[in-house]
């Protein structure tokens, strides 16, 4: 892990290019209480039932790290769209988008409208991408 002197993000190669631009995690939700009240929700079951996790706010959306960057979360007005990497083909009618980053990794999306579609079957597939980079290396 090679972590930047400037903004102190952890990267998996050594002088990765990135920008050391934050902005609050509050700038995320102006106008989206929809999409805080979700986020509030993952974010509580995930460190209840996964991990603690560390949030690292991008101008361009808000990541979470455990060992590393696991899930991305990108409030919208009515939704929050979460995307996070999975070793393996998500096959789900809850699956809005899936690009493959290599032939054993997959970015898959999630739109999610409501807190109560924060469920087991959603927290089994970010505990997966929690601890993917862990069953990788063993």
């Amino acid at each position: 892990m090679w972590v930047c002197p400037k903004c102190q993000r952890k990267f998996a190669k050594s002088n990765q290019m990135h920008s050391c631009r934050t902005i609050s995690l509050d700038q995320h939700f102006v106008n989206k209480p929809k999409a805080q009240e979700i986020f509030n929700q993952l974010l509580q079951m995930i460190t209840k039932e996964i991990g603690k996790v560390e949030i690292i706010s991008l101008p361009c959306c808000v990541h979470l790290y455990g060992q590393y960057d696991f899930l991305a979360a990108l409030p919208k007005a009515d939704k929050l769209e979460i995307r996070f990497a999975l070793n393996r083909l998500l096959d789900s009618p809850r699956r809005i988008n899936q690009v493959a980053l290599s032939q054993q990794s997959y970015k898959n999306c999630i739109d999610v409208y409501d807190i109560k579609d924060v469920d087991e079957e959603l927290l089994s597939w970010v505990k997966e991408a929690f601890f993917l980079k862990d069953k990788q290396e063993s």
